[in-house]
């Protein structure tokens, strides 16, 4: 299929020279007017033609869900070819960082409640908890906040970082459920999903968070870039004209991760124990062995278009 090429990234954009000490010191920056609206166009559709119903109970407060997408999709590609992107991504995070996977979400009006506070388990559960990641967020539709919502909410790291979940209680919860399957007394999954988004989302944690929480208003073309020390959440889509809401989240890690196997282990525990089907296998196929710099591992091989500096 020919590419069709199009200006993924507005010309016009630049960061101001406040945005990476923002960055660094809250955790995320929007980015207004960073796509293109034919970039825009022809992501809704292809996402669209890609999302399907969630894998597991952990997924189903969205509509519809799909991990690793557009991976030879030279449409998408060109988005990744783009120097203001790279050099911008680079930029803020300070660092050369690897692209590990996209994948998209979609809140159905009324219905979907999405993922209460949290963090990316599931994303960065294959490198060590101290090495740098982000997230860019791309939602495609307009978010008003004092309309139909349908946004995310997020807290500045400076008030409330979710690095203790990765150093801390992410390891603990899956020890605590690999020692009750030992002892012959499992937790049930309802058990198991209360420890995954419970300590961020207990009353007092969850007004301390909802009260320090910021929620931006998206354009179309607008991103958010966020890193994974920032806990946030989905903000339902209310009633109103849109019926549905596709976001596009494409993640990143520092190119000098190392993989963490443990870690990557610990996230099939709950998917034997309660026989289902994860969304992905990354966390698996990306390294080979515990202390393996990511960038070496198999999944990178002659993929430089995947290091973006």
């Amino acid at each position: 299929m020919e590419k069709i090429k199009i200006t993924s990234i507005n010309e016009n954009f630049s960061l101001n020279i406040e945005d990476v000490s923002l960055f660094k010191e809250r955790g995320f920056i929007l980015l207004k007017n960073f796509f293109t609206k034919e970039m825009m166009c022809l992501l809704k559709e292809k996402i669209d033609a890609h999302l399907s119903s969630p894998t597991d109970k952990y997924q189903t407060g969205f509509n519809r869900v799909k991990y690793d997408i557009f991976e030879d999709d030279p449409d998408v590609g060109q988005i990744f070819e783009n120097k203001i992107f790279r050099s911008t991504i680079s930029k803020l995070a300070g660092m050369e960082l690897l692209h590990t996977q996209t994948l998209a979400f979609e809140l159905m009006k009324k219905v979907s409640q999405g993922f209460p506070w949290h963090i990316g388990t599931q994303s960065f559960g294959f490198q060590r908890a101290e090495d740098f990641a982000c997230t860019l967020w791309i939602p495609m539709v307009e978010i008003d906040n004092s309309a139909q919502k349908g946004g995310m909410s997020y807290v500045p790291k400076n008030n409330i970082s979710g690095e203790f979940m990765y150093n801390f209680v992410d390891p603990s919860s899956f020890r605590f459920l690999q020692e009750s399957i030992d002892a012959g007394d499992p937790i049930t999954l309802d058990e198991f999903i209360e420890l995954r988004d419970g300590p961020l989302n207990q009353p007092a944690m969850k007004r301390l968070l909802d009260y320090y929480a910021v929620t931006d208003d998206f354009e179309l073309g607008d991103a958010l870039l966020f890193d994974k020390y920032v806990i946030h959440k989905s903000v339902m889509l209310e009633d109103g004209p849109i019926d549905s809401r596709a976001a596009l989240a494409i993640r990143f890690i520092d190119s000098s991760s190392k993989y963490d196997k443990k870690r990557a282990d610990d996230l099939e525990i709950p998917r034997k124990l309660f026989d289902y089907k994860g969304p992905t296998r990354f966390h698996l196929d990306v390294a080979e062995f515990d202390g393996q710099l990511i960038s070496e591992g198999p999944f990178y091989k002659g993929k430089i278009h995947r290091f973006i500096s």
